[in-house]
């Protein structure tokens, strides 16, 4: 996110309260003629500390950028988190910075920065919240200061770069008979199956055996011989009892938490004309619910 050096700078509420009192201490020199040499002296002394208060606060973010800008998916709800990475190539330490989300961002966000010492790159998080799904640019971000006098606010702009994704919030029911009686399809029958067991926490859903459930109501388990942990295939067609498509992702998004949270492997299947995605790829299995738009 490199940008020019360019930094503007204007009064703070505080140097416009500081500008107005020098105003008052020259006007005082012309009202009062037996003090005008000590008014106009003082107020001429001001009025360099005012100067010398914006050089300061102009300075103070030289040579400091946004080298880089990233986010790692959140479901929809929760905060985003910006790592924006900050690099000092000054010779002086900068104090007193703040990077935030520019004025057309809302609700704005921002994080303070206390000190980059000289020739530092370090990290800092901006947090935004999320209210839906998708791909979404990574606002555009100022670095800002009130240091070193706080008499003036000087800020850089930084331009929009790279895109975050908020993908479906997880929720639904646990993985369904669709997802097991559509993994037992897929069985070649290499698989020696001894019996059943009772299910107990923790059991692969995709050997739990729906049928007998359906017969008489126990949950059971397919014991394997070979004792081989499976994959779990989280197939979009195994939501269409659901009504609508953000339901349909949002289950599919609970299945991926669910073995991610039981540590089992999966794939993810989401139709016709797009690559399977598996339980290594869990970014690109996340930024693939954020984006994903039914065909036809």
């Amino acid at each position: 996110m490199a940008a020019r050096e360019r930094v503007y700078i204007v009064f703070h509420w505080a140097g416009l309260v500081f500008g107005f009192f020098v105003i008052v201490v020259f006007g005082a020199g012309f009202a009062v003629p037996s003090a005008s040499e000590v008014l106009q002296t003082l107020g001429i002394t001001l009025a360099v500390v005012g100067i010398v208060a914006l050089i300061q606060s102009n300075d103070n973010l030289r040579g400091v950028d946004i080298v880089a800008c990233r986010a790692v998916p959140v479901p929809a709800g929760e905060d985003v988190v910006l790592e924006v990475t900050l690099r000092n190539t000054a010779e002086r330490e900068r104090v007193g910075l703040s990077v935030r989300t520019g004025w057309r961002v809302k609700p704005r966000a921002s994080t303070w920065v206390p000190v980059v010492e000289a020739r530092q790159t370090v990290a800092v998080r901006v947090a935004l919240p999320t209210k839906r799904r998708g791909k979404f640019a990574i606002p555009q971000m100022w670095m800002c200061s009130l240091r070193p006098v706080g008499l003036c606010f000087a800020w850089k702009v930084f331009p929009s770069a790279g895109d975050y994704y908020v993908y479906p919030v997880p929720r639904g029911r646990p993985l369904e008979v669709e997802v097991a009686e559509s993994n037992a399809a897929e069985d070649d029958g290499s698989e020696d199956v001894s019996g059943h067991r009772p299910y107990v926490p923790g059991d692969m859903l995709s050997r739990m055996d729906w049928r007998v459930f359906a017969r008489s109501g126990r949950l059971v388990v397919r014991a394997l011989e070979e004792g081989r942990l499976e994959e779990v295939v989280l197939r979009w067609s195994d939501t269409r009892h659901l009504a609508n498509l953000e339901s349909r992702l949002e289950q599919l998004s609970f299945w991926i938490e669910q073995c991610v949270k039981e540590r089992r492997d999966f794939r993810l299947d989401l139709g016709a004309g797009r690559a399977e995605l598996r339980s290594d790829q869990m970014i690109a299995c996340r930024e693939a619910l954020a984006t994903f738009k039914e065909e036809g």
